[in-house]
């Protein structure tokens, strides 16, 4: 039996989000998903095809927020501003302030339950990167809230880091890794994490909880082999030092730019991570590196 209040999902435009948005209305939710006045037209009849409601909110903008929380009981936010332009949404302006705007609002709404999507502590660095700060601030005032709080600490992202946005460019046979490829990193997958977060609704005991989501831990070299065996062929890798990396984050000059710079030597320097128990049975189902790999690569891609 699922609530008849529908669930607010944050972020909705986004890969994560979306998948949410997806799963919820599969699961027979009332999903309200939020827009904003300038996201894509394409974006947002999608999220009508699947059934969610659209309404216009910002982060920027705790009117909206609060007037989006109405008569929802719990919340889901992915919202990040990391691929966005940042004259226009900053990390400052949405991660950290939007974050804290979305917990004042859901809390003077009456909202009883939120799962908000964050990353491991073992990404930080130190200082914290911007995004790092945003991330612990809302999930503190999460829990200082009277609201139930599910923390969902996602593992390295396959849809964003093993691709050719971020150096890792499996169709051309060249990858760029962080560091000389040797240290364990927890990997996961949008799907996955989507999955997770319903449950997280749907499943009592995984209330009022932090949640390590993860799929395996693998090196960054046994990555690149993975992706080998499915296309057929050897890659060209290039490995940045950690050396390299550090002095790239000192050197950077922007919140954004410090916040990838830190994520990349957290990757560089290891981010191992377990299935934590209370989720291992959707864990055994989750995707693996070399099935996500099969899934988007063709097999025997030529040289």
């Amino acid at each position: 039996m699922t609530d008849p209040a529908p669930i607010l999902v944050v972020g909705a435009t986004g890969l994560l989000g979306s998948a949410i948005c997806q799963h919820l209305s599969g699961s027979g939710h009332a999903v309200r998903a939020v827009v904003r006045p300038t996201s894509d037209p394409r974006q947002v009849r999608a999220l009508h095809d699947l059934g969610a409601e659209p309404v216009h909110a910002d982060l920027k903008d705790p009117a909206s927020l609060e007037r989006a929380c109405r008569g929802v009981q719990t919340v889901i936010t992915t919202a990040t501003t990391t691929l966005r332009d940042q004259a226009a949404d900053s990390i400052a302006d949405v991660d950290h302030r939007g974050g804290l705007n979305l917990v004042a609002a859901a809390q003077d709404a009456g909202v009883a339950q939120v799962v908000y999507v964050s990353f491991p502590e073992a990404a930080d660095t130190s200082p914290p990167s911007p995004l790092s700060a945003a991330k612990r601030a809302v999930e503190a005032a999460l829990h200082a809230s009277a609201m139930t709080t599910t923390v969902l600490h996602a593992a390295v992202f396959m849809d964003v880091w093993l691709s050719p946005v971020l150096g890792f460019d499996h169709q051309r046979g060249a990858v760029r890794v962080p560091g000389d490829g040797t240290q364990p990193v927890g990997w996961i997958t949008c799907r996955d994490v989507a999955r997770t977060a319903v449950a997280c609704v749907d499943r009592p005991e995984l209330h009022g909880t932090a949640l390590t989501v993860v799929a395996e831990t693998l090196d960054m070299n046994t990555v690149v082999r993975r992706f080998e065996d499915v296309g057929g062929r050897v890659f060209t890798v290039e490995r940045v030092p950690v050396t390299a990396l550090e002095a790239q984050l000192d050197a950077a000059s922007t919140p954004l730019e410090r916040s990838f710079a830190a994520l990349m030597l957290a990757l560089a320097r290891g981010m191992p991570l377990t299935v934590d128990p209370r989720v291992a049975d959707l864990g055994s189902s989750f995707t693996t590196v070399g099935e996500y790999a099969r899934q988007i690569m063709p097999l025997g891609t030529p040289a």
